[in-house]
C-alpha cells in the first residue's frame, strides 16, 4: 500500500510550524522545514533569516549543517570501503602515521585524589577560569577506523565540560575541557568548539596536532561524541591520494563523490569571496537568561555573537568561519553547508537503495543496509555521554555517522542525528519518508541547550508523525 499523508496536511503542519517561530518562551526566529512520505511533499519556510535585518527565511537558504555532516562523511568512507580501499578494523594509524603513537587517556578527579594534576581551564561559555583536577593513564587500544565512524575515538568536544561546569553537574565529565586546555599548553590551539571550523591549520595539520598533543578524553571505543569524522575525512584524503598519485581536498572528493552524483549545487564546505550563496546564509541565534531569571525563567533570543563573553583565547568564528577567515579546514564533523533540498538528496539517494536519481549506483546495498540498521558490537556505550544522549543500544545507539532506533510498537525504525544549531534529520527508511528541520539556533549557550528538544524538534516531529495515513 502506498505511502500517504493525510487530507489537508499542509494546513496542520504549517500550525505546528508556527507555533515553534512564536513559542512564548523561546520563539525561534525562522526555520525551513521539508517532509515526505510516498509522493506528499512538504517544504515551506517560517519565520526570519535575519530578524534584526528583515530578511526573511526562503527555502533556498544556505545553512549550516554542523553535525549532519557525520554521516555524509561516513557514506564517503563506504564508497571506498565497497571498492576494497578502506578497511574499517583497521587502526586509523594505518592511513594516518601520526597516530602510531601511546596515547593518554584523561580522567575527572576529585579535588584532593592522591596523584590528580590540575590545570586552569577557561569556559568559552562563561569567559570564567578554574583549575580541573584529573588523572591519566595510558589508552589500552587503539583508535580504529571504524571508531571514528561511531564517534568512539575518545577526542571528544570540550564543549561537554563547559555544559558541566555551567550547571554545576556530572552529565559528561571534565575530561573534555583537560584535553582541551592541555593542547593549548602545547600550543596547539585548534581545539575549541566556538571556532569549530575556523581555526587556521589545513585538515592535515589538525590531525597531526591531536596526534602530537597524545590526549584522549576516554578509552578508543568509548562514545565519546566529537571529532571522529573530521579524522575520517583525513583518513579519506589520504586513500584518494593513494589512488590518484595526487592530493585532493575532503570538500573536493565530497564534490566528486556525493554532490555532483545527486545533484547537490549548494553543497559545499566553504564559500569563497563573493559567492552568491553567503547572501543566503541565515543569521546564527541562541538564548540567554534575562538577568535575574532562573533555569525555567524569562531569556532572551538574539544573535549567536551578542549571546557568549568575548574570550580573548576563544575567538567566536562559528557564525562566519563558512565565508571568512583561513577556510583551510574541510571538516567532516561539522563543515557542510547546502540548502534543505540539496541535503533531502541524500535520503533520497538511500531510499533508492544507494543509487543517483539516474539510477548511477555509488552506495552498494550492504552498505546502505549498514548506514540504516548497522550497529558496531564491541564498543563501550556507558560512558556518561551514551546514558546522557540516551545511546546506550537499549534503545538507540550511535554508529555509521548518526543513531538508529529500531522500530517498536510506539515508534517506526528511524535514523536520526542533528547539528549544532539544532537543525535535525530523521530518516524512516521502511516507510519512504523522512522529515529535516534547519533552524539557526546554537545549542551552545547555558540558556539554549535545553531548549532544542521540546521547542523545535519534538513538537515538529510528533506533528509529522500523526500526519501519516496507512
Amino acid at each position: 500500500m502506498a505511502k500517504r499523508l493525510k487530507t489537508n496536511y499542509e494546513s496542520r503542519l504549517d500550525a505546528a510550524a508556527e507555533t515553534i517561530v512564536n513559542n512564548d518562551h523561546c520563539p525561534i526566529p525562522g526555520l525551513v522545514i521539508m517532509a515526505r512520505r510516498g509522493e506528499d511533499v512538504y517544504q515551506k519556510a517560517f519565520g526570519y533569516a535575519d530578524k534584526e535585518a528583515g530578511r526573511l527565511m526562503t527555502n533556498d537558504a544556505q545553512f549550516r549543517c554542523f553535525s549532519m555532516t557525520k554521516v555524509l562523511t561516513t557514506s564517503i568512507a563506504l564508497m571506498l570501503r565497497d571498492q576494497g580501499l578502506l578497511e574499517l578494523e583497521a587502526p586509523v594509524e594505518t592511513y594516518l602515521p601520526a597516530f602510531g603513537r601511546q596515547f593518554e587517556v584523561l580522567h575527572e578527579a576529585p579535588h584532593g585524589e592522591p596523584g590528580a594534576f590540575k590545570v586552569p581551564y577557561t569556559s568559552f561559555m562563561t569567559g570564567k577560569t578554574q583549575n580541573l583536577s584529573f588523572t591519566k593513564t595510558a589508552a589500552q587500544n587503539k583508535i580504529l577506523v571504524k571508531h571514528c565512524l561511531s564517534e568512539s575515538t575518545g577526542i571528544g568536544y570540550d564543549m561537554w565540560t563547559d555544559f558541566d561546569l555551567v550547571y554545576n553537574q556530572s552529565l559528561f565529565g571534565h575530561q573534555y575541557g583537560v584535553a582541551q586546555a592541555l593542547r593549548r599548553q602545547k600550543g596547539l590551539g585548534f581545539y575549541s568548539s566556538n571556532s569549530i571550523i575556523g581555526q587556521n591549520a589545513t585538515l592535515e595539520e589538525y590531525c597531526d596536532a591531536i596526534a602530537e598533543a597524545g590526549y584522549l578524553t576516554d578509552e578508543p571505543g568509548t562514545f565519546s561524541y566529537g571529532l571522529g569524522a573530521l579524522l575520517m575525512g583525513r583518513i579519506i584524503e589520504v586513500v584518494c591520494e593513494r589512488v590518484l598519485g595526487k592530493h585532493e581536498r575532503f570538500s573536493r572528493i565530497c564534490e566528486k563523490k556525493l554532490f555532483e552524483p545527486l545533484g547537490m549545487s549548494s553543497a559545499a564546505f566553504y564559500l569563497n569571496d563573493g559567492d552568491p550563496r553567503i547572501a543566503k546564509i541565515p543569521q546564527l541565534y541562541a538564548a540567554t537568561a534575562n538577568e535575574g531569571s532562573g533555569p525555567s525563567g524569562a531569556i532572551d533570543v538574539k544573535p549567536y555573537v551578542k549571546c557568549l563573553p568575548m574570550v580573548d583565547d576563544f575567538p567566536n568564528t562559528v557564525t562566519t568561519a563558512h565565508f571568512e577567515g583561513p577556510r583551510s579546514c574541510d571538516s567532516g564533523d561539522t563543515g557542510s553547508c547546502m540548502t534543505v533540498l540539496d541535503y533531502s538528496k541524500f535520503y533520497e539517494m538511500l531510499l533508492a537503495g544507494g543509487c543517483t536519481p539516474n539510477g548511477r549506483r555509488i552506495l552498494k546495498e550492504q552498505s546502505v543496509r549498514d548506514l540504516a540498521y548497522g550497529q558496531f558490537s564491541d564498543l563501550d556505550r556507558q560512558s556518561k555521554i551514551a546514558r546522557a544522549f540516551g545511546l546506550t543500544g537499549e534503545a538507540a545507539s550511535f554508529n555509521y555517522g548518526w543513531a538508529v532506533e529500531a522500530k517498536t510498537d510506539k515508534s517506526p525504525h528511524c535514523n536520526h542525528w542533528s547539528g549544532y544549531a539544532n537543525n535535525h534529520g530523521r530518516l524512516y527508511i521502511e516507510e519512504d519518508s523522512y522529515i529535516l528541520l534547519f533552524p539557526q539556533f546554537m545549542a551552545s549557550t547555558p540558556a539554549s541547550f535545553p531548549l532544542g528538544e521540546p521547542v523545535i524538534k519534538e513538537p515538529m516531529i510528533a506533528a509529522f508523525l500523526s500526519e501519516w495515513e496507512y
